[in-house]
């Protein structure tokens, strides 16, 4: 069972355009199939939000509680001590801190996640190029350039956004140790490894207390289905940097609806892992849906969504979207807004439920035929 509920909200009192490219969000108020917010559909459970409903009225008349006490609720969920742990309004919260406040100096590999480009500090940004087809990072090219650049520190994304594509930990314990030498930090973003095969098993959390130098950003909304509660933590061996970053945040950062949906999560474990299989099962089932596209290139993906090459006979993403959002009210991402040749050729669909999955597909399958 999903866990959201569609709000229609006059579907027609917005520019398509507009809501084809311009920064994601407000979607709950429009009539369509989003297939660009990256979130469980089977998260949280029914006896959760049957909570919440109930605890609402007084969740919105109070304060939530002060930062420390929210770090607290978010260690007891990650298992890892509070005081290695920043609890944020989402990662993007973090971002100004580490690029902007600290004025880091950062190598990012591209195409990622835009705000780590664009919250970079003039000056203090240097693009590491994925190779394409595949996108892949290598991670003793990517020490290299972070030591000839002499960065403070370097992002990685595992699974990649917007390639859902994973980085071995095997390599990321590789790419830390390199770094440790050289004093340089890995800001390293893991907030759709749930998602993968290995799970949490592949996360540098297990091996925190080895690398100093490492920052592990994580935002829950993405595997809780919780965005709009905008949660997410950083977490580091290096407690003067975890502080440097508490002293930055407000004191009522994360707001009480999202600090009661903290303390019923560990709960929920049993549910949660159920959610991710699920997700998993969807996503792979449209991963090999979309490879049957003829002339589509797809990436094998690891996090819930998937990357794929359109056909060169089709027009760009951004047509194919405006089509879709007009005649299906289906919403999908191109990536001309990334660093990226080419951008438009590529889109990133987010796995919904397996019936929301196979409507897209077949509408995509439409335009190949020419049956819209």
């Amino acid at each position: 069972m999903t866990s959201t509920a569609q709000v229609n909200v006059n579907p027609k009192s917005f520019d398509d355009s507009d809501l084809v490219n311009r920064f994601p969000g407000g979607y709950w108020k429009h009539d369509i199939k989003d297939f660009v917010l990256l979130v469980n559909p089977y998260f949280p459970p029914r006896s959760f939000l049957d909570e919440l409903k109930d605890a609402l009225p007084r969740l919105i008349a109070c304060y939530p509680s002060p930062h420390a006490q929210m770090v607290e609720l978010v260690a007891e969920v990650v298992k890892i001590p509070a005081s290695n742990l920043a609890v944020c309004n989402g990662v993007a919260e973090l971002l100004p801190i580490l690029l902007g406040r600290m004025g880091l100096k950062i190598a990012v590999p591209v195409p990622s996640f835009n705000p780590y480009e664009t919250i970079a500090l003039p000056g203090r940004l240097y693009r590491f190029i994925l190779p394409p087809p595949d996108f892949e990072l290598d991670v003793h090219h990517y020490a290299a350039f972070a030591r000839a650049n002499r960065v403070s520190g370097v992002v990685a994304i595992s699974p990649n956004n917007p390639t859902s594509r994973m980085v071995r930990c095997e390599d990321l314990l590789c790419l830390a140790s390199e770094l440790r030498d050289r004093q340089q930090l890995l800001l390293l973003d893991e907030s759709f490894i749930e998602f993968s095969e290995a799970g949490r098993s592949a996360s540098l959390e297990n091996h925190l207390f080895e690398f100093p130098n490492v920052i592990i950003l994580k935002s829950l909304g993405k595997i809780y289905g919780t965005c709009g509660l905008r949660i997410g933590y950083a977490a580091s061996a290096n407690r003067e940097l975890i502080n440097q970053m508490r002293a930055a945040l407000p004191p009522w950062n994360v707001n009480t609806c999202a600090e009661f949906f903290l303390s019923k999560l560990p709960h929920l474990d049993h549910e949660a892992n159920e959610s991710w299989a699920r997700v998993r099962s969807d996503r792979d089932r449209l991963y090999k849906d979309l490879l049957g596209i003829d002339g589509m290139r797809v990436l094998k993906p690891d996090a819930n969504f998937v990357f794929c090459e359109l056909p060169s006979r089709w027009p760009d993403g951004d047509v194919i979207a405006s089509k879709l959002l007009k005649d299906r009210r289906i919403l999908i991402r191109h990536n001309g807004g990334k660093t990226l040749q080419n951008g438009k050729r590529f889109l990133r669909i987010a796995s919904r439920t397996a019936e929301d999955n196979q409507l897209l597909v077949a509408a995509l399958e439409g335009l190949c035929n020419g049956t819209w």
